[in-house]
């Protein structure tokens, strides 16, 4: 990934939310991994409802259990009093311990072991004090939490011990409820943790109040007093502060259908990474795209492509049956396609590839290699003669393969096996595939391994149907036989919250992009990714456009909020769905694209979308049956509608669900800092009256004026009664009344909402001012903490000028 040269020291800093002394319980996303020891009788860890974290754990007859959370970022040892967390046994008797480890030191310092007369079988409040292990020991910053089993060799069995609402409580003097400063990880190349002032001691109140005996400042003089702190905090952290590069929009490419032809001899010539010209890359960008995703890069069998060619003759195999993790010849050589990623990277856009966790083809290299790696069955002596379809009718679901390589000790010697078809529990099986086994911590490794090697090409991922390779469905769906313990010994961590950490150990800028179904998004989440698909906001979307009535997709939107919306993807299609064109025609589309693309989160357009395409291509189809012709007024509106939402406010502003009298209309801000935009669909096919209530989401101050700036004009016909490109209102009309519009059907209002006169002035100041800013690459949180001080600004300086005059 390519960054503007330093302006000053090199200082990485990772922001962790400080400790109070009412901290809550954590959660299984603040730990990078959990280990337990080999001898444990029992070992797991849980998920609660509130996605705290709980452990299970049994030491042998004679010994102990050892369950290990490590952090992702150690914490400051001496701003922590004590560690809290609640236990039991199954039954009476069971004994713990305790150990910390410094993030300098790998060794582990325990306490005694407690209680005296061991647990009882009912929840108990245990309290560790650091200090009990600070008599020899002095840590600065820890790193990992050791629970410990202790065995109790008076009983016939070892009880299971639980141990949940584990929790880091602050030392006395921070127990005022206060926010904690931010602490710099180890990857700081200062020699010493280093304290960097939270957004509110950054901030102190040097504005002006109104009513202040001493004359009003001057704007300018404001907007520099409060700077004052933003300015420490910024040459505290240094400018090679990381921060994730923005994605949206996000557009997707079929690399294998991308001038892709064929000849007057009907021989097939793909297109490849070499056909992606300069210019083409500079039209995307021009577009108004971020980000590429690249499908169907990777190497297919000849076997996969022969079975596609059973279903229709033009096909050439699935881009998501693949022989291995390396580019398609098809397409050109790693190095073309390296060079391709370069000349994105040139122009400011991300490349993002498939990553397919759940399956490979049936002809995959690795099952010659490591057909240890599959769910499979080992055939008796006496079924080895059997021809392959006999073995396909005794074994449904599973095909026959003759390994050169099975693992048998410390041999590999040639077998037949039966291998599982990949597979979706909830259809058939996929019969070009072949189902990995994640209990199998061989082919864990060897999936970290494949994200780490290409971590250090591209961007990030796009993880193909994530949720198959968590931990409840490959017992459940791949291993239904086996208990639990077992399971729990062979898989004890979800493989993403291994895998996610170890690459951003590779690329802290890695991302990590979920396609994900069956209301698994918040979890998947909470294991590491930074994105996951939202498809419930395209059925939300489709229903509001087809029924003319908004009132459910507002409901949703309330309930996910601004954080979860911004670690979303949002699409009208792409490759697994129908065509937008036909989905929901043009009108409809209008109206859907304006709010999908003034969310928060990616908005992901499909390859052909914007030109209107009603083919929807099998994955397996690299040349369409019918050329199309570009749909010139749909193209020329959403290079438009990219264009309008360009702005800083839709990649980072909240997100404010706002109240209108018309069921038909979407409406909600986007506020970030002293910049407000304000969105207002018509979902109906009919022409639509109604106010949109601005307060209390939209801060709006009753003694001034505002102007709202609509970037939509350009798309709007004169029919409509409130068709022009501003309007200026009174603040306290708006706070009272609302705004009141009218809209043709599928039409929207998008209003950059701006304040008239001095406090405009200012503001304008405060943007130009932020604009430098950003030329820099801060973290987030500086830039947040300068807006703040910004806000209060403009607050102070409408305090002493209400009217909006100038001095």
């Amino acid at each position: 990934m390519r960054r503007r040269p330093a302006l000053g020291a090199a200082v990485c800093l990772f922001l962790t939310p400080g400790l109070s002394g009412a901290s809550d319980p954590l959660e299984r996303s603040a730990f990078s991994q959990i280990e337990f020891s080999n001898n444990c009788a029992k070992k797991q860890w849980l998920l609660s409802p509130d996605n705290t974290l709980q452990l299970q754990i049994a030491p042998p007859r004679k010994g102990t259990c050892v369950a290990s959370l490590y952090f992702h970022f150690p914490q400051e040892a001496a701003s922590i009093e004590t560690l809290r967390f609640e236990a039991r046994g199954l039954k009476p008797g069971s004994f713990l311990r305790i150990g910390l480890a410094d993030a300098g030191d790998a060794r582990a310092h325990f306490s005694r072991t407690f209680p005296e007369g061991g647990l009882g079988s009912t929840w108990t409040q245990s309290r560790v004090p650091i200090r009990q292990l600070r008599d020899a020991w002095n840590p600065s910053r820890i790193a990992a939490l050791h629970f410990v089993a202790v065995s109790n060799r008076s009983l016939s069995s070892q009880p299971t011990v639980m141990i949940r609402h584990i929790r880091l409580a602050a030392a006395s003097s921070a127990a005022t409820g206060s926010a904690q400063p931010a602490r710099v990880s180890p990857d700081t190349s200062a020699g010493s943790p280093t304290s960097i002032p939270s957004a509110s001691s950054a901030s102190s109140s040097k504005a002006p109040k109104a009513g202040a005996s001493h004359p009003p400042l001057f704007p300018t003089t404001k907007i520099l007093l409060s700077l004052a702190g933003g300015v420490l905090l910024v040459l505290a952290m240094g400018s090679r502060t990381r921060r994730r590069r923005i994605l949206s929009p996000l557009y997707e490419i079929n690399m294998r259908t991308w001038r892709t032809r064929r000849d007057e001899n009907d021989v097939l010539r793909f297109g490849g990474f070499k056909k992606v010209a300069p210019a083409d890359l500079r039209a995307i960008k021009q577009a108004g795209f971020n980000t590429l995703w690249l499908m169907g890069i990777w190497e297919i069998g000849a076997k996969v492509r022969q079975i596609s060619k059973n279903y229709a003759a033009d096909f050439h195999g699935s881009p998501f049956a693949i022989f291995d993790y390396r580019v398609s010849t098809d397409l050109g050589s790693e190095d073309d396609f390296r060079d391709l990623v370069r000349r994105a990277h040139n122009l400011r856009m991300s490349v993002i590839v498939d990553f397919i966790p759940n399956h490979m083809g049936l002809d995959s290299a690795w099952l010659n290699d490591h057909p240890e790696y599959f769910i499979h069955r080992i055939l008796d002596a006496s079924e080895c003669d059997l021809a392959d379809e006999d073995l396909k009718q005794r074994y449904p679901g599973f095909f026959p393969y003759r390994t050169p390589s099975y693992p048998q000790g410390d041999r590999r010697l040639p077998k037949t096996i039966m291998v599982a078809y990949g597979k979706d529990p909830y259809f058939y099986p996929w019969i070009d595939t072949a189902q990995l086994d994640y209990a199998n911590p061989g082919l864990r490794r060897k999936m970290i391994d494949v994200l780490c090697y290409w971590a250090k090409i591209v961007d990030g991922v796009r993880c193909d149907m994530a949720m198959l390779a968590l931990r409840d469905q490959v017992k459940i769906h791949r291993h239904p036989d086996m208990t639990w313990d077992t399971f729990n010994e062979t898989m004890p961590n979800e493989f993403w919250s291994e895998a996610i950490p170890a690459v951003k150990r590779v690329n802290p800028n890695f991302v990590f992009l979920a396609e994900t179904y069956w209301s698994m998004e918040g979890y998947l989440q909470n294991l590491g990714f930074d994105y996951t698909y939202n498809k419930p906001l395209y059925e939300a979307l489709c229903n509001a456009v087809h029924s003319g009535h908004a009132e459910g997709l507002m409901n949703f939107l309330r309930l996910l909020g601004t954080d979860f919306l911004k670690r979303s993807v949002h699409f009208l299609e792409n490759h697994d769905e129908e065509r937008a064109m036909n989905a929901l025609g043009e009108e409809r589309q209008r109206a859907a694209a304006a709010i999908l693309c003034t969310l928060p989160g990616i908005a992901l357009l499909h390859q052909g979308q914007m030109e209107g395409q009603r083919e929807r291509l099998p994955v397996q189809r690299v040349v369409p049956l019918h050329q199309e012709p570009v749909h010139s007024s749909l193209h020329h509106f959403y290079r438009k509608l990219l264009k309008a939402t360009s702005l800083p406010v839709f990649q980072e502003g909240r997100l404010t669900p706002l109240y209108s009298n018309n069921p038909a209309l979407v409406s909600y801000a986007r506020l970030d800092n002293d910049t407000k935009v304000l969105v207002i669909v018509n979902t109906s096919q009919k022409n639509q009256k109604g106010s949109v209530f601005l307060m209390p989401g939209l801060r709006v101050h009753s003694g001034a004026s505002y102007r709202l700036n609509d970037l939509f004009y350009s798309f709007k016909a004169n029919t409509a009664g409130t068709v022009q490109p501003f309007y200026v209102y009174p603040g306290a009309r708006l706070i009272n009344q609302g705004l009141y519009v009218e809209l043709e059907p599928f039409d929207a209002h998008i209003f950059v909402v701006e304040p008239q006169g001095a406090l405009q002035s200012t503001q304008k100041a405060m943007r130009a001012v932020r604009q430098t800013l950003d030329e820099w690459p801060l973290n987030r949180v500086a830039r947040r903490v300068i807006g703040a001080a910004f806000s209060r600004s403009s607050d102070a300086n409408l305090a002493a000028n209400p009217t909006g005059r100038q001095s």
